[in-house]
């Protein structure tokens, strides 16, 4: 498989628990194509997690719904209620009528405005964004097709939530010291932090500094799940061991010798970008790669 096919593939995966992960998962494995090379062992890999996390879906459905020409308060009035089949067509319209630029900063100032456990809301809609950029436009009715289901499952309703976060001034030293201390379900604290790094331009500095605050809340918050706690038994098992080698070593583990989550992926993905980026941390991150190899054993 090449990285055509699999883009095709994410194209038209969508999502079985709550959100379409395909797209970024797709980014993921193209990282780590550059970073590794085995290209199509990785993407038939990836192939193969994208299909048993997702729902095939083939036709486009904004041609299929009829809608008349929607005012804009209308178009952000079905996609904050998730109204069906409508959505498919408001987003359609939007993009029509204003380019993707703006339907993305509406949704990256909401993203901002609330902490989301995991932060869904944030990493898929950047790498959305992201692989906006690289679409035919051919390519394009399916994509929206896909934002459209993310946005309506992810931001519908946000703007009732009650509690906004407070803003919390700190350094990227400081949240990246917490997500190494609190990794998250799956290294999600991780993922996210390696998704704003990557996508910084994208973002404009308020946002940037928004979404950051928020992950440093998130990794010194109480886990919502406590099934997603550290294993204490199996961190124990784990040691911080400092060469690129057996990082690289204990990242390919990761990656082929599981077929469970498509989260393989892109956390393998945001430990690489992580390591390149902060090699003061390579012992740190490979521990993390270890402890999730032995979850994933479990």
């Amino acid at each position: 498989m090449n990285d055509s096919e699999l883009l095709e593939q994410a194209l038209h995966s969508g999502a079985i628990i709550h959100q379409p992960h395909a797209l970024k998962a797709f980014l993921s494995a193209n990282f780590l194509a550059k970073r590794f090379g085995e290209n199509d062992k990785l993407f038939s890999h990836t192939s193969i997690l994208m299909a048993n996390d997702s729902v095939l879906v083939q036709p486009t459905y904004e041609e299929s719904v009829q809608a008349p020409a929607l005012q804009d308060f209308r178009i952000q009035r079905i996609l904050n209620r998730g109204i069906y089949p409508a959505a498919y067509q408001a987003t359609f319209q939007w993009y029509q009528n204003k380019g993707f630029d703006e339907v993305f900063r509406y949704f990256a100032t909401k993203a901002a405005s609330a902490n989301e456990y995991l932060s869904h809301n944030v990493t898929i809609l950047l790498a959305m964004n992201s692989v906006y950029r690289q679409l035919n436009e051919h390519q394009i009715p399916a994509f929206l097709n896909r934002f459209t289901e993310f946005v309506t499952s992810t931001f519908s309703n946000i703007d009732n939530v009650n509690s906004k976060p407070v803003p919390v001034k700190a350094s990227l030293s400081d949240v990246l010291s917490s997500c190494i201390e609190q990794f998250g379900f799956f290294g999600h604290n991780l993922i996210t932090l390696a998704w704003l790094l990557r996508c910084k331009d994208q973002l404009s500095t308020s946002l940037y500094e928004a979404m950051l605050s928020n992950l440093y809340v998130q990794a010194n918050s109480p886990l919502e799940d406590p099934e997603d706690e550290i294993d204490q038994v199996i961190w124990g098992q784990c040691k911080a061991e400092p060469g690129i080698e057996s990082f690289e070593s204990r990242i390919n583990c990761l990656i082929f010798d599981y077929t469970s989550n498509l989260h393989q992926i892109t956390f393998a993905d945001a430990l690489c970008l992580l390591q390149s980026e902060f090699p003061q941390y390579t012992a740190d991150l490979n521990k993390i790669a270890k402890y999730q190899c032995l979850v994933l054993e479990k």
